[in-house]
């Protein structure tokens, strides 16, 4: 009976800690479809505005006037940058969409070997073949550089912290 309660107790302490959790999140103007949040406990790759280079941290507690990291205690107002290669769920969808005409570039070559040594037993590629898939190679590689990397503060660019209520707002 005892157990019973003791467990009872650090539920219920457990749940309302999990009840007033805060998130970080950051905002383009007023679309909330685009939203990227942190949690605590997330890694956060972020740089201040007096520093001239970027830090990783765990966020170990978020809090409307400050954060509180592993290394570092920082005002929402001081970072200038946040890095959200990894966070960016839109980034896998560009990274998908990179494979694509590099894929069809391989196929190309891979059907007009196949079709050269079937018809004449030697490897010979047509002009056109190679300046498409040399044209898809060139598609894929500066489609791999369109990916979102840095999130900068200013403007219309907003830095959140919202409580677990409003988020479901």
């Amino acid at each position: 009976m005892k157990f019973f309660l003791v467990a009872t107790t650090l539920f219920l302490v457990l749940s309302l800690d999990l009840a007033g959790q805060s998130y970080l999140v950051l905002q383009k103007g007023d679309n909330q479809k685009t939203r990227i949040r942190y949690k605590v406990g997330e890694t956060m790759t972020y740089k201040l505005r007096d520093i001239p280079y970027y830090m990783t941290d765990v966020i170990r507690e978020i809090q409307q006037g400050h954060l509180l990291l592993g290394e570092n205690i920082v005002a929402p107002r001081q970072i200038e940058i946040i890095d959200i290669r990894q966070k960016d769920e839109r980034n896998s969808t560009l990274r998908n969409l990179t494979l694509l005409p590099a894929g069809a570039a391989l196929l190309l070559l891979t059907a007009e070997t196949v079709n050269s040594l079937y018809g004449e037993g030697s490897i010979q590629y047509s002009n056109a073949s190679v300046a498409i898939a040399g044209g898809l190679v060139g598609t894929a590689l500066i489609m791999s550089q369109v990916r979102y990397k840095k999130f900068r503060i200013k403007g219309r660019r907003n830095l959140l912290v919202l409580t677990q209520e409003e988020w479901e707002k």
